[in-house]
This record gives C-alpha cells, structure tokens and sequence, in this order.
C-alpha cells in the first residue's frame, strides 16, 4: 500500500515544503508581502465581480474586456465620489477630536463620583494607567505623524494598482485559467478542473454572501447611527460592514468606533449606540448569517479562530479578512484530492 501512493505522498511532501518556504517569505520579506497582498485583494474583487461581468456580457452582448472595464470605471467613479463626500468631513472633525477625549473624560469623573468609584483602591489605579496609556498612544501618534501620513501615500500607491490588476484577471481570467493548464500534465488536467469547479462553487458562496451580510449591516448601522444622531454615520457604518468580513471579531472592531463616537455627544448616545450594536450582532449572528452564509466554510468555529489570530499576525487586519477565503481554498483542494487520488 505505502508503496503504491509513495510518488504521490512525495509530491504531497514537496507541496508543503514548497507552502511552507513561500509562507516564511511572505512573513519575513515586506516587498514580497505587499506584492501577494494586493494579488489576492485584486483576484477576490476580480471574483466577485465575476457574476456581474458575465450577467453584462449576456444581457448587452458585449465583449468581456468592455463589461469589466465599465464595471471597474463604475466601481472608481463610486469610490471617488465616497472619498469626496467622507474625507472633507472627517478632516473638519479631527481638529474637536482633542474635545471629544475630553468630554469622554469629563463623562468618566461624573460616573466616578456620582457612584463614589473613587473611593475604589483598584478603579482609581486602573484610571490612571488606562490615563497614561491614552497619553502616551496619543504622544506617540503626534510625534510619528509625518511617518504614518507616509505609510499612508504608500499603501495608497500601491492599491492604486488593484483596479488595473482588477481588470486583466475579469477581462482575460479564462485566458490566463487556461495557460496555466497548460502547466500540468494532460491527464490530470481533468481533475484540475473539477477541483477548480468545486473551488468556484464554495469561494462564490462565501464571498457573495459576505458581500451580502456587509451590506444589511451597513445599512441597519445606517438606520441606527441616523436615529441617534450620531456624528459620520455614513462613515461609521462602512467601516461596521467592512469589519463584518472578519468572522467572530468584526463586530467587535466594526462596534467600538460607533460606541466611541456616540460618548462623544453623550453617555445616553453611547449606552443606547451600545444597544443597539449589540442588538444588530445578534440579528446578524443568529439569523441573518444562518440564512444567508449557511454552512459555506464547513469548518469548526475553534479553526477560524486560530486562522484569524493567524492572519492577523500575518497580515493585520487584511490577513484576518484573506484568511478565511485561503483556508477555504485549500480545504477544498484537500478533500479533492482526497476523494479523486486516495
């Protein structure tokens, strides 16, 4: 038997060994890293504009270079326009940011003394410590200002590119699907495409329903953050959708700007902004995402969050929102595998 599968457990072997050498790249080599980064940020948006390419191609009779560059132009157009609306407003309110620190804090002492929490030997420790670490976070934002504004104009130079990676993998994604078959053997070719047609089916699922989910949560934060009165609405909100990718710690990343935001105009905003963060988790967690997602990743919760802690040491925030796509991937590769060879 061991002699039988003997070459395929080698090339097995020699897969890991060659995953495993690309992943030490990609930790330890920063350019490599930005690179593989803003190839799988380009190849999920290609995909997921995918359907819509072809929807275009059938209804328009149009080639597939005019239906994706129309939906990249779209796509930019709306982009700009967001950036248009969102920037100048963020950059009015950063200069009352320091008001806002400080009415949070003045909400703070009002609750200590009202509830003679300082009295309490350990909350009074605990103020000054969580005090002196805002302190020095906000020193330290201030004296590498220039630094991260440059950090900034690079990762924005480099997403520059995604829209034009974009767009080649939508217009020639079959053309380049099958040059790459050419780079195995003609006999396996075969089930290349059945573990390619699988891959499609699951990674579709998941990424059309994330994009879903985002988009009920962006517009029930909308609704919520409106009603309250709460200042960037439309800001907060994106940020709440796009945090949602992120299974088990989006809403938690998505919900605290929107709380933190809300203490800024009063205790009553942040407690009932709370609520209200809380109460949409649920409807999501409990019935929109059961719905709407199902069983696409087929994977044990206790995975994904090992996954997710690490992406996020990987590749920060964009590793935790990769992390889950590419556990996918390779899930389905694995059991394909399995089922066709063994």
């Amino acid at each position: 038997m061991l002699k039988k599968y003997r070459a395929v457990i080698a090339k097995v072997a020699l897969i890991i060994l060659l995953l495993s050498v690309t992943i030490l790249i990609y930790v330890y080599v920063g350019a490599i890293r930005s690179v593989v980064n803003i190839l799988v940020i380009s190849f999920i948006i290609a995909y997921a504009l995918k359907p819509m390419k072809n929807y275009l191609c059938k209804k328009l009779h149009i080639s597939s270079s005019k239906s994706s560059i129309f939906i990249i132009l779209f796509f930019l157009l709306f982009f700009i326009g967001l950036l248009y609306c969102i920037v100048p407003a963020i950059i009015k309110e950063s200069g009352n940011f320091g008001s806002m620190l400080d009415s949070i804090e003045l909400y703070i002492l009002t609750a200590v003394e009202k509830f003679n929490l300082n009295k309490i030997p350990v909350f009074e420790t605990l103020y000054i410590q969580i005090g002196d670490k805002v302190n020095m976070m906000l020193n330290s934002v201030s004296n590498n200002l220039f630094d991260d504004m440059m950090d900034i104009m690079e990762n924005l130079v480099g997403l520059a590119v995604v829209p034009i990676i974009t767009y080649y993998l939508l217009a020639d994604g079959e053309f380049i699907y099958n040059k790459v078959l050419l780079i195995f053997p003609t006999n396996k070719r075969i089930l290349i495409k059945r573990i390619n047609s699988n891959i499609d089916k699951i990674l579709s699922k998941y990424i059309i329903s994330q994009l879903l989910l985002c988009l009920i949560i962006g517009v029930l934060s909308f609704i919520l953050l409106l009603v309250l009165r709460v200042k960037f609405p439309f800001v907060l909100s994106i940020i709440n959708a796009i945090a949602n990718i992120i299974p088990y710690f989006g809403p938690i990343i998505g919900g605290v700007p929107i709380i933190f935001i809300a203490l800024t105009g009063s205790v009553t905003k942040g407690i009932l902004a709370t609520i209200g963060v809380i109460v949409i988790q649920q409807v999501e967690g409990n019935f929109l995402a059961p719905k709407i997602t199902g069983d696409s990743t087929n994977m044990h919760p206790i995975i994904i969050i090992i996954l997710l802690i690490l992406g996020e040491k990987l590749g920060g925030v964009i590793g935790m929102i990769l992390i889950v796509p590419i556990a996918v991937i390779i899930k389905v590769i694995y059991d394909d595998i399995n089922y066709y060879l063994f």
